[in-house]
C-alpha cells in the first residue's frame, strides 16, 4: 500500500508529512486502559524516513535564507556606517566653512575699519596741512597788503 504511495508522498512537503503522522497517532486504535496506542511501524517508518529525506532540502533553503538575510544586513549597516560617515564629514566641511567664512568677514571688517581709520588719519592731515599753508599765505599776503598799503600812502 505505501509503495505506490512512496512515490506521491516524495512531493509531499515536511509540514504535509508531519500532519499525515499527527493524524495516523491521532486516529490510532487505543490500548484499553492505558495512553498507548497501536499504529503500523511499518507506516510510521516510511512516513519519518520521508520527512527526514525532506528535511535536508528545507533546513539548506532555511539556511540559504537566514545567510541571505545577513548579509543583506551586513550590507545595510555598511551602507548605515558609509552614510553617517559621509554626513559627519559634510557637517564637518560646513562647520570649517563656516568659520571660515566667519574668520573672513571678521578679517574683512577689521581691514574696512584700518582703512576707514587711515582715510580719516590722512583727511585730518591734509585738512591741517592746508589750514597750516592757507594761514601762512593768509599772513605773507597781509603782510604785502600792508607793504602795498604803505607804499601807495607815502605815494600820495
Amino acid at each position: 500500500m505505501y509503495d505506490k504511495e512512496t512515490a506521491r508522498d516524495q512531493e509531499d512537503t515536511t509540514a504535509d508529512l508531519i500532519d499525515r503522522l499527527e493524524h495516523a497517532i491521532a486516529t490510532a486504535r487505543s490500548m484499553p486502559f492505558s495512553g498507548s496506542c497501536l499504529v503500523d511501524k511499518e507506516e510510521m517508518m516510511v512516513l519519518i524516513s520521508m520527512i527526514r529525506d525532506n528535511l535536508p532540502a528545507e533546513l539548506s533553503q532555511a539556511r540559504w535564507l537566514l545567510e541571505q538575510n545577513r548579509q543583506l544586513i551586513a550590507q545595510a549597516r555598511r551602507e548605515a556606517e558609509t552614510m553617517v560617515r559621509e554626513a559627519e564629514s559634510r557637517m564637518a566641511a560646513m562647520i570649517d566653512e563656516h568659520e571660515i567664512t566667519l574668520q573672513a568677514r571678521q578679517q574683512a571688517a577689521q581691514t574696512i575699519e584700518a582703512a576707514n581709520n587711515s582715510a580719516r588719519q590722512i583727511r585730518e592731515g591734509a585738512i591741517e596741512y592746508a589750514r597750516n599753508k592757507l594761514s601762512g599765505l593768509d599772513e605773507q599776503l597781509s603782510g604785502m597788503l600792508a607793504t602795498i598799503q604803505k607804499n601807495l600812502k607815502e605815494l600820495l
